[in-house]
C-alpha cells in the first residue's frame, strides 16, 4: 500500500465516524465543463419553450381572425330573374351588372348563363330576346 493510499484510508474513517459523506470537490476545468453543459442545456429549454409559446399564440390569432371573418359573411341567396336584351348590351356587361364577384368569376357566370339560356353559338345574343339571369342576394325570399 502507497502512502497516498493510507492517508486516503484515514480520511475515510473519519468521516464514516462522524457518519458525514465525503464531497468530492471537482476541478476547475470539469466544473467549467459541467457549467458550460448546464447552460447550453438551460438554453435550448427556454429557446423550445419560447418556440412552443410563439407558435401557440400564432395558431390562436389565426383561428380567432377566422373564426371572425366567418361570422362577418352574409349568407347570399341565388335567384334566377329574366332579362331583355336592349341594344349593345353583351353577356359580360349582363355578367358586370348581375354576377356577384365573392361567389364566382365572370367566365364562370357566363357560361352558366349560356348553359340556362341554351346558348350554342358563341356569345351571340340578340336585341329583344330574353335571358333568364342569376343573382345573389342577401335576402330571403319565400315562394
Amino acid at each position: 500500500m502507497r502512502y497516498g493510499d493510507r492517508k486516503n484510508n484515514t480520511n475515510d474513517s473519519f468521516y464514516e465516524a462522524l457518519n458525514v459523506r465525503k464531497l468530492r470537490v471537482p476541478s476547475r476545468r470539469t466544473a467549467k465543463k459541467s457549467n458550460k453543459s448546464r447552460r447550453g442545456v438551460c438554453g435550448r429549454s427556454i429557446l423550445g419553450l419560447a418556440t412552443l409559446c410563439f407558435l401557440a399564440v400564432c395558431f390562436l390569432t389565426v383561428g380567432v381572425l377566422h373564426s371572425s371573418a366567418d361570422s362577418e359573411k352574409e349568407h347570399k341567396f341565388k335567384y334566377y330573374t329574366s332579362v331583355v336584351i336592349e341594344d349593345g348590351d353583351t353577356l359580360w356587361s349582363i355578367a358586370d351588372q348581375y354576377m356577384d364577384r365573392d361567389i364566382q368569376g365572370k367566365i364562370a357566370y357566363i357560361e352558366e348563363v349560356k348553359s340556362i339560356n341554351h346558348i350554342h353559338d358563341g356569345n351571340r345574343i340578340i336585341a329583344g330576346q330574353m335571358l333568364i339571369v342569376p343573382y345573389y342576394s342577401t335576402e330571403y325570399i319565400a315562394d
